[in-house]
């Protein structure tokens, strides 16, 4: 059988900014009134065009109960599964220590600007193929966290198996920056 499960609701593009002594100077004199500046203003601070001009990026639903929706659908289209028809559902513990998926960027104490573009839709699109019916205590999340800041889902694994995805879609509502 085949099925289509997605992962959207709220999360982030986090960008990663890596500052040099002078850049971290000139955004600590602004740093109370950080996320009331304009992009542009901030992107000059860093010596930058964009304040998404950076190399490492990343993004996913934040893992929070009530953050994340999981819906699958069967191979007639048909929801079979809304992780939001119940209010406490979060992945199964068994499964989750199980098939812990954890990986961690960015950690210490480095002088660092997160932005963070908060965002809202579908992030990530599943396919999975099974013999069996599907049953939503095999899947587990993948999570990464950065900077010790910001705990995301990335992906999605199934008994143990990560399945393979593809960006769905999902718009950003506002930015907000943390200064390491």
């Amino acid at each position: 059988m085949k099925y289509k499960i997605t992962l959207g609701g709220r999360g982030a593009d986090i960008w990663v900014h890596r500052l040099n002594e002078e850049q971290h100077k000139r955004l600590k004199e602004v740093e109370s009134s950080l996320n009331s500046m304009d992009l542009d203003d901030i992107a000059k601070l860093i010596d930058r065009d964009y304040v998404d001009d950076v190399d490492d990026v990343f993004f996913g639903v934040y893992d929070n109960t009530g953050d994340f929706v999981i819906q699958t659908f069967n191979e007639k289209d048909e929801m079979i599964f809304d992780s939001l028809s119940d209010d406490d559902w979060y992945f199964d513990d068994e499964t989750r220590n199980e098939y812990e998926n954890y990986d961690s960027v960015f950690e210490g104490d480095d002088p660092t600007l997160f932005v963070e573009s908060y965002s809202k839709g579908t992030f990530f699109e599943f396919e999975l193929e099974t013999e069996e019916e599907f049953d939503p205590t095999k899947l587990s999340p993948i999570i990464l966290e950065v900077g010790e800041r910001f705990e995301m889902i990335t992906g999605l694994a199934y008994n143990g198996e990560e399945l393979e995805k593809e960006i769905g879609d999902y718009w950003g509502k506002g930015y907000y920056f943390h200064l390491i």
